[in-house]
């Protein structure tokens, strides 16, 4: 129903996904065993074991930044790759209950074949869907863990939150060098793919 309200009046709903980890206290690990699932925490039965990587099940397991509280998840593992992205999953249910796309956490975490799947089940259900991600340096070009990233050749993201164009105009009021802002506005420009800075 917010969905169809804000689309009578013009607003588009965009959702916020952190695929690239959970709550330590959500049904899936269930650290503080809140809930009467067996989370990855409980069980090496759990159906969400296989989602997350243990050194030394329980209590030692990678997490994002070093956060006790924010387990990683292995988004390569096929099961959560189907919750998230399959049919019937996450992005797909959102999208089709009349969210107008989602904004990615963190994306420049998530592997390329992650975000692929991801923005393909995003269109699926809906060709005008927005896959945003949060990706704080310049995106045409950025390498992380050793690799070239593809966020804006056309598969796997349709646009990013732009820092750097954020920080040329916030130094901009702030009294900084106009020119600053213009190399970094015409930098952007220059970089990004025409269909993305539209």
């Amino acid at each position: 129903i917010l969905c169809q309200e804000a689309g009578k009046r013009g607003i588009h709903v965009l959702l916020d996904g952190v695929f690239s980890h959970t709550g330590s206290d959500s049904i899936y690990f269930n650290r503080e065993g809140r809930y009467p699932v067996q989370g990855a925490y409980n069980s090496k039965e759990s159906p969400y074991y296989p989602w997350y990587n243990f050194q030394n099940w329980p209590d030692d397991y990678a997490c994002w930044w070093g956060f006790k509280t924010l387990p990683n998840v292995t988004e390569r593992n096929p099961a959560y790759n189907q919750y998230i992205n399959g049919k019937g999953g996450i992005i797909r249910r959102w999208i089709a209950a009349g969210a107008s796309g989602w904004r990615l956490d963190v994306a420049d975490e998530l592997p390329d074949e992650f975000l692929a799947h991801l923005r393909t089940a995003a269109k699926i259900e809906n060709p005008e869907a927005l896959v945003l991600g949060e990706v704080w340096e310049d995106a045409s070009n950025k390498s992380d863990y050793g690799k070239r990233r593809k966020f804006l050749l056309g598969d796997e993201l349709d646009s990013v939150m732009n820092y750097p164009f954020r920080n040329a105009i916030l130094g901009f009021l702030r009294g900084e060098d106009p020119a600053q802002m213009m190399e970094i506005i015409l930098n952007v420009l220059e970089n990004y793919p025409p269909q993305v800075i539209r």
